[in-house]
């Protein structure tokens, strides 16, 4: 079944006029015995009527209703409502609507209060335009030609926002399919205290786009001061009559959501984390569609469409299509080659979330520069970050207006970043799920921000940012040592064996040659001065956790806290090995002290080195040359690249010094 998915955010748009009743012919998908195919020169004849509606407070509604131009089935058409996504109106859901009469539907669009031709003034998507959508609901069962029982939505941001609200506040529909939307929406705008760049485009839309009410124009002025006060204040009222995930478990009504991870308005997270609370039937597909930043993936897109279909049709028109027997998520991964500045991207199947094989591993952070499954051992455990604000007279105003960007703004702002890198990675890696930031710091400010872009990283070389994780903490008290951690964006990408992860901490989360956001960042940053000196030790972790499948760590583990009583290296595992094995190592305790946090000596370590050796005594590769407590510990080793034969692997503690033989089979 042909459907498109139309753009959410743009910045003007054009209104198409369309004669009142009239028919069409065209070369459209046809329905063939569930299958479909292209059939030339049908005549499909449709009505077409504009109509208006007027709400219990005088605003009037602009709408269009679609059905076939033909006696109705007994009972009535099934039928669909199109909602338009923010800044949109009707006429951008015509095709939609024309495309589904063909299939024996009763559609209805309509354009929501404040934009194009409906009166009255937009609340920024709330429970006010979802009284609205209601009585648009009403309307349509009340029609004779449609069959009440059988009456579905569908709908992109705005459009799948107040539909899965209203079925949340117990609004009776067959079914409904949300499409790049939050239950948390207005939360995720100003995720972690920090505000997004889209919410501030959002706000500030031409009248002959979007006409907000007073309290809603008032929401752009707040964001641009940054003062504590104005903070308070978006944060207190935006979510009011927006945020609706605390009424998820009332809905009974099965819905088809469609998310995508690179969504620049709405994190996928914020359904992830109450899936619990969902106790309907559901289906989701999280990847990737052209809206709200994500990429245009025609193989994606075709399976998507599909699939709403074959959804539309099992609630709507009960065709047993097995639609409901198929996974419960599809989830598409993004990976490296790009072409075209998109990623190549595969699907996934799951029967749960997260998938099977999902793990959290932990990547420490230390000073050098490095991400490690270990804690940083070193006499140095700190690091400085600066929000390096050159001229302290730049306002939040002058920044938008140069997008961040040219030879004035880099005079006043100073972008600064610190990068962090795991070594190569032993097999193909991918990311499933909600990056989690944990760290300590302190600052000379009482605001610190902290954008955390993750990368991935050829073995040419190429980078490009995969996800992030973005937080502001406002109001603290400075220099004082504070814990904080936040979830970033949820995402599923594919890190090829050999490529490394790479974390950037930076003040401006913007990048080259973003498609959507141009010079723009992510999030708005913070225009306060300041130092912020990072934590890196057993006593105060800071680490990034990322939700991985397949994850084999190439350097050193871990394995528990228990303290050996004497040095040893064990026979590797396994032995003979192709191409991967396994060292493991014991550290007991010692006589050099090393810090656990400023002024304090409550742990020891050694200097150790391990390294392998071909058989002439050659040295293959350092594994290990790094300070180190006391400890079990587990190297993983890697030997692809070499050739079959006998190797040796030598380790050195301190005065401790012991080599063991391995053999390598291919």
């Amino acid at each position: 079944m042909k459907k498109s998915i139309y753009p959410i955010f743009i910045f003007g748009i054009l209104f198409f006029l369309v004669p009142l009743i009239f028919s069409q012919t065209n070369k459209l998908l046809v329905k063939n015995e569930g299958k479909f195919s292209k059939k030339e020169n049908k005549i499909l004849p449709y009505i077409r009527i504009n109509f208006t509606l007027t709400m219990t407070d005088g605003v009037i509604i602009d709408c269009s209703k679609f059905y076939p131009n033909s006696s109705p089935p007994s009972g009535g058409w099934p039928a669909i409502i199109f909602c338009p996504g923010f800044g949109l109106t009707k006429e951008i859901l015509v095709s939609d609507a024309v495309d589904q009469v063909q299939f024996g539907y009763y559609c209805v669009v309509y354009t929501m209060r404040g934009q194009g031709f409906s009166t009255g003034k937009s609340n920024l998507i709330s429970t006010t335009e979802m009284n609205d959508f209601n009585a648009v609901v009403n309307y349509v069962k009340s029609d004779p030609l449609v069959k009440a029982t059988r009456v579905g939505a569908n709908g992109g941001s705005q459009g799948g926002i107040i539909p899965t609200m209203a079925v949340c506040y117990g609004t009776s529909l067959r079914m409904i399919a949300p499409e790049v939307m939050s239950p948390d929406f207005a939360s995720s705008w100003i995720e972690n205290k920090s505000i997004k760049m889209t919410l501030l485009w959002t706000l500030s839309y031409d009248t002959s786009i979007a006409r907000y009410t007073d309290q809603v124009r008032a929401y752009r002025a707040w964001i641009l001061a940054d003062t504590p006060d104005k903070w308070d204040s978006l944060a207190y009222y935006l979510p009011i009559n927006r945020d609706f995930s605390g009424r998820l478990s009332y809905n009974v009504v099965p819905f088809h959501l469609a998310n995508v991870w690179q969504d620049k308005f709405f994190n996928t997270y914020g359904w992830l984390k109450q899936l619990s609370s969902i106790n309907c039937t559901y289906k989701m597909y999280l990847g990737t569609l052209d809206a709200h930043g994500g990429e245009y993936d025609s193989t994606e897109d075709n399976f998507y469409n599909f699939t709403l279909g074959e959804f539309y049709d099992y609630w709507l028109q009960d065709i047993p299509n097995h639609i409901m027997d198929s996974s419960k998520y599809v989830y598409a991964a993004s990976c490296f080659p790009r072409s075209n500045n998109k990623w190549c991207w595969g699907k996934h199947f799951s029967n749960t979330w997260p998938p099977s094989g999902v793990q959290d591993i932990n990547f420490y952070l230390d000073p050098y520069g490095r991400m490690r499954t270990v804690y940083n051992y070193s006499q140095r455990d700190t690091i400085s970050f600066f929000n390096n604000i050159k001229d302290t007279t730049l306002t939040m105003t002058e920044a938008v207006n140069r997008e961040f960007t040219g030879s004035v703004f880099d005079i006043k702002f100073g972008k600064t970043q610190l990068t962090f890198e795991t070594p190569p990675l032993i097999q193909d890696t991918k990311l499933v799920g909600t990056p989690f930031v944990n760290l300590y710091y302190k600052s000379t400010a009482n605001k610190a921000q902290f954008n955390f872009q993750i990368w991935d990283v050829q073995q040419d070389n190429q980078t490009y940012i995969v996800t992030r994780a973005n937080s502001t903490e406002r109001n603290i008290t400075p220099n004082t040592i504070r814990q904080h951690y936040f979830y970033g964006t949820s995402s599923a990408h594919v890190f090829k064996a050999g490529h490394k992860i790479r974390v950037i901490l930076t003040n401006l989360d913007n990048i080259a040659n973003d498609p959507f956001l141009r010079t723009n960042p992510y999030v708005l940053p913070s225009l306060k001065r300041a130092n912020n000196l990072l934590y890196m030790s057993p006593a105060y972790l800071t680490y990034v956790r990322l939700p991985l499948i397949g994850y084999i760590p190439n350097g050193i583990t871990q394995l528990n806290e228990n303290i050996p009583e004497n040095y040893a290296l064990h026979q590797n595992f396994p032995n003979p090995f192709n191409p991967v094995t396994k060292i493991k190592f014991d550290i007991p305790n010692n006589t050099v002290i090393a810090r656990s946090s400023p002024g304090q000596t409550t742990w020891q370590s050694v200097s150790v080195s391990l390294k392998v050796f071909d058989i002439q005594g050659k040295e293959i590769i350092t594994l290990v040359n790094d300070t180190l407590q006391p400890g079990n510990y587990e190297v993983t080793f890697n030997g692809n690249n070499l050739p079959s034969g006998t190797y040796f692997y030598q380790l050195r503690a301190g005065e401790f010094s012991e080599t063991k033989k391995m053999i390598l089979t291919k």
